[in-house]
């Protein structure tokens, strides 16, 4: 029986070493000082080492300059941690030829029975194809986006820029009267303001720039935002708006310059979407470590098949418009770390809320 017993266990021992050297993806084994004692067929051939070469070494042959100080010291405290045992992350390691890898490891404590550490397993899957899939992929979609933007773009330019035009005509005509003049020099301002504004959400969209971070005060900055919009008469109509701020918001770390232009595009959108009547209420206040700013219109709400969608670059219900304002502003919040919420009710109105980190240190 024991026997048997024995020659059962040769055989399972068997089987998981011609599994090891058969498997697809690189896999190796260490002591517990990290010295290579094994590899298998699929290690040779996604490092171009052989197995002499890399037995008797330690994994550093495969360590890229991708490889940080501090990713070694969280994978190892995951590694020696008797409760996890392993790690699993993604990583670019280096092939003989040079060549940068990248992997998706996950490398196992082997622990004998009185949890001793014996050695570890590492194992390697080549993400080189799925990158350059994902890769094509994100350049098909790059076109795709591309060929839209550029129709919008056209679309955008051809009627403020046809405006333009007919104006200069007629500036340049003798016929012109000149009561009508200042009729003509305002339609000038005011489309060629419209191509400025079109122009420059077009390159905000397609070249952001990085954050600048200092300390700001988001209370001053929506007290800022929302004087310019009750500055301009023909904006503001007959809307109130009415401000609630939490007075103890201490200045956190922000790019004021681009989260002034967020807060500029949400006020803009409550106010068109109220037509020139009604109330807007601008709130900020701060909620387990992060700092927001709640931008509520009585306007008509937002339909639920459109909210999912409202952050889409090009999506607009309006009938001039880009439909990027509102995509920048997510982009700009997400670069911060935060989030952009919406809270509608048809009849009711919306309520866009931007929820930021508001660290000290």
């Amino acid at each position: 029986m024991e026997h048997s017993a024995e020659t059962k266990k040769r055989r399972i021992f068997a089987s998981l070493y011609e599994a090891f050297r058969r498997a697809n993806d690189a896999v190796f084994y260490t002591d517990a000082a990290g010295v290579i004692l094994e590899v298998n067929d699929a290690f040779t051939r996604v490092y171009g080492y052989t197995a002499k070469e890399a037995v008797g070494g330690t994994p550093r042959l495969l360590r890229s300059s991708h490889s940080t100080k501090d990713m070694y010291e969280k994978m190892w405290s995951s590694i020696l941690d008797p409760r996890r045992g392993y790690w699993r992350g993604e990583l670019i390691n280096r092939a003989k030829d040079g060549r940068e890898i990248p992997i998706l490891l996950t490398i196992t404590a082997v622990r004998d029975t009185d949890g001793q550490i014996l050695g570890y397993v590492s194992n390697g899957l080549d993400m080189s194809e799925q990158m350059q899939l994902q890769s094509r992929l994100a350049q098909s979609e790059a076109l795709a986006n591309l060929g839209e933007m550029a129709a919008v773009v056209a679309h955008e330019i051809r009627n403020p820029l046809g405006s333009i035009v007919m104006a200069a005509r007629q500036l340049g005509s003798d016929d012109l009267p000149n009561e009508d003049k200042e009729t003509v020099l305002r339609v000038l301002r005011s489309e060629s303001q419209r191509l400025n504004a079109v122009l420059t959400n077009f390159l905000a969209y397609a070249r952001p720039r990085g954050l600048q971070l200092s300390r700001g005060d988001l209370n001053a900055l929506a007290r800022e935002v929302c004087g310019m919009a009750k500055s301009n008469p023909a904006l503001i109509g007959n809307v109130s708006i009415r401000l609630k701020f939490d007075k103890g918001l201490e200045p956190f770390p922000m790019d004021a310059d681009q989260l002034r232009q967020v807060l500029w595009n949400i006020v803009l959108n409550g106010i068109q979407a109220m037509e020139g009547r009604g109330i807007m209420t601008v709130s900020t206040g701060r909620t387990h470590g992060d700092a927001w700013i709640r931008i509520h219109d009585s306007g008509p709400g937002i339909a639920e098949e459109s909210v999912g969608q409202i952050f889409k670059p090009f999506h607009t219900t309006k009938q001039q418009g880009t439909g990027l304002g509102l995509a920048i502003a997510d982009r700009i919040v997400k670069a911060h770390g935060g989030r952009i919420t919406i809270e509608s009710e048809l009849g009711k109105g919306a309520a866009f809320v931007v929820s930021l980190p508001a660290a000290q240190e």
